[in-house]
């Protein structure tokens, strides 16, 4: 990706400003390069950039005297296509620009700022070009697992854990102040014509495969008999219910969106989560069951979703309790998983366009657009769905979403 002519020193030295509330920052120089590989990202550019500066303390100034800081650069892709469309219509850096100059703020002020649940942000707009400037969680020492893999159960229950922390957090912000999720109204899988595009793509590339694969014939039939059933019932699972039990959720919880840290012994220590441009406040089933759906392990799938939910499910009432709100007013655990069972359709649409993603190998045509318009075998939308890691996912997922009646 070639770094946008607009990013300039005058940025990177109002962020840094803005940041250290000073106006003695100045910038020596800058450097960007990719922070991401191709196929490791779908809905902005991504660049490392390491700056150079000084702080003009006194005068006559240090020229020698200077400091760096790395930065992750996430920009808004200008160049067309479908890239450009998902961000717009979706309304991605106006919802993360939001997530870090009002809701953060908001969340962090409840928990107190020793709960640390992403990246610090230095600046964010949205016009005239579309720039969020985070702080790079490497330097700190996280980093992210290989997607291919997948995370096994000690990296789920951490991942629960704060997501757990992240909703409690957002139930009684919600109460004190219901504006403040007001952006959040559609996540990923919002009702428009790009979505539409896309998903009914993924169903149909699903329905291709499953024709290939012995034993999984009957799964590609119901698909295809559901039609356009298939794409309301997947958003009717996020809507929210009245009366129901809300929570901000991430939106996007698929492995490269979760950074880890470890101690010197190589123990898992801390998770931050990043990439806040798909958030949605309704149901906490939501986060739960695409993150099972995208970022777990074959194993964790055969034998640990009960347990990740009902260690999700403690946590919640934990966090809430901690945070003095009434658990009268919480689902009961019964509740909780009827809730989770009713929406059951969203995870099977995060497995049917997500995953095919995440299971892919790093290839230049990766892109919502190869899937959309693609549909020849040499193309990144067939090796996305016939690949052998996608497949053995899937063998088991399909089983499990059916087990819900939904595809009937």
């Amino acid at each position: 990706m070639k770094v946008p002519t607009w990013i300039s020193k005058e940025l990177f030295q109002n962020a840094l400003r803005t940041f250290f509330d000073s106006n003695n920052v100045e910038i020596v120089t800058y450097t960007s390069k990719d922070a991401v590989p191709a196929g490791e990202n779908y809905t902005s550019d991504l660049f490392r950039t390491t700056i150079t500066y000084r702080m003009n303390k006194s005068y006559p100034v240090d020229s020698s005297k200077t400091e760096t800081m790395s930065v992750i650069v996430k920009c808004g892709n200008e160049d067309g296509g479908v890239k450009q469309d998902i961000a717009k219509s979706l309304r991605i850096f106006e919802k993360e620009a939001e997530m870090f100059g009002r809701t953060f703020p908001a969340i962090y002020k409840i928990l107190g700022e020793y709960y640390t649940l992403s990246s610090k942000c230095l600046h964010a707009a949205v016009d005239p070009h579309a720039i969020i400037v985070l702080e790079d969680l490497t330097t700190l020492g996280f980093k992210m697992l290989p997607r291919h893999v997948g995370f096994d159960l000690e990296h789920c229950f951490k991942v629960v854990e704060k997501m757990a922390l992240m909703h409690a957090a957002s139930v009684i912000m919600y109460e004190k102040d219901p504006s403040l999720v007001k952006y959040y109204g559609e996540g990923l899988y919002a009702d428009n014509q790009v979505v539409r595009a896309w998903v009914g793509a993924g169903y149909n590339a699903l329905i291709d495969a499953c024709s290939r694969w012995p034993g999984f014939e009957k799964f590609g039939y119901k698909l295809h008999a559901l039609g356009d059933e298939a794409l309301e019932r997947g958003f009717q699972a996020y809507r929210r219910k009245l009366g129901g039990f809300h929570v901000l959720n991430h939106g996007d919880l698929w492995v490269n969106n979760m950074m880890f840290s470890y101690d010197h012994k190589e123990k898992l220590k801390d998770l931050r989560f990043v990439d806040f441009q798909m958030n949605i406040f309704t149901s906490p089933a939501i986060d739960l069951h695409y993150f099972i759906a995208t970022s777990t392990k074959i194993e964790v799938k055969l034998d640990h979703i009960e347990i990740i939910l009902d260690h999700y499910y403690a946590q919640l009432l934990a966090n809430l309790a901690r945070l003095q709100y009434s658990l009268e007013r919480v689902p009961t655990r019964e509740q909780f998983k009827k809730d989770y069972n009713y929406r059951a359709f969203y995870g099977l649409m995060g497995a049917a366009t997500v995953l095919p993603f995440v299971k892919a190998s790093s290839r230049s045509d990766a892109s919502f657009e190869q899937v959309i318009k693609n549909e020849s075998k040499d193309g990144f939308r067939y090796h996305a769905y016939n690949n052998e890691r996608y497949r053995k996912h899937m063998e088991h997922l399909l089983p499990y979403y059916d087990s819900f009646g939904i595809l009937d």
